[in-house]
């Protein structure tokens, strides 16, 4: 069940990593494929640096949390994509839905399921 964890782990650090990397070098087509639309420097360096981190953080305690088989750090990737999928929820309330609205929700959830399962597996007793 440990090997099954940390690729689970694997899975979520490189998704993480690899938007992460997009928002920071590829901001503008990144942003575009999240239906954002940045206004000026200000909008590009505010993409740039807060999309980068909620997935770079996220990906890199995972990849930690698979390396060192340390479960607890798949807490932080659990939060921060259990938050997207709240806040994804709530606009479904308030805004209503929308095309394509399932498949974001479904990716997050995901994530926060890989990540439980691997903090459960991994985390030190």
């Amino acid at each position: 069940m440990n090997m099954l964890a940390r690729i689970g782990a694997l899975l979520v650090a490189l998704f993480g990593l690899a938007l992460g990397l997009w928002f920071f070098f590829a901001t503008d087509h990144a942003a575009a494929a999240f239906f954002v639309t940045p206004q000026g420097a200000a909008g590009l360096a505010t993409l740039r640096a807060d999309m980068s981190a909620f997935f770079l953080v996220s990906g890199l305690c995972a990849l930690y949390a698979a390396i060192a088989e340390r479960g607890e750090w798949l807490i932080v990737s659990a939060g921060l994509y259990g938050i997207a999928l709240t806040g994804r929820a709530a606009n479904l309330i308030v805004a209503g839905s929308y095309d394509g609205a399932a498949i974001p929700m479904i990716v997050e959830a995901l994530l926060v399921a890989l990540s439980l399962f691997g903090w459960r597996q991994l985390r030190r007793s």
